[in-house]
């Protein structure tokens, strides 16, 4: 199993092109431990008045990697 890393998708107003995603400096082993980190975050960031919105999220790490014969191709 992979590891979770928090994010925050924040916002100063209701306009997409004002949000910022803002991950974590940790990696955490549980997707509970990792919604914890990132709504702590998210609260402490909805503290300031500039940020209309912050939303925690979280991704998974996962442990496979792909062959180098798949790298520098686009998705």
């Amino acid at each position: 199993m992979g590891m979770w890393l928090p994010i925050i998708l924040i916002c100063s107003a209701p306009y997409a092109q004002t949000c910022t995603v803002i991950t974590g400096l940790e990696l955490v082993s549980t997707q509970k431990q990792c919604f914890e980190e990132s709504i702590k975050k998210a609260k402490v960031a909805m503290e300031s008045p500039s940020v209309f919105q912050a939303r925690p999220m979280c991704q998974i790490i996962p442990n496979k990697v792909l062959p180098d014969k798949t790298k520098g191709k686009d998705i």
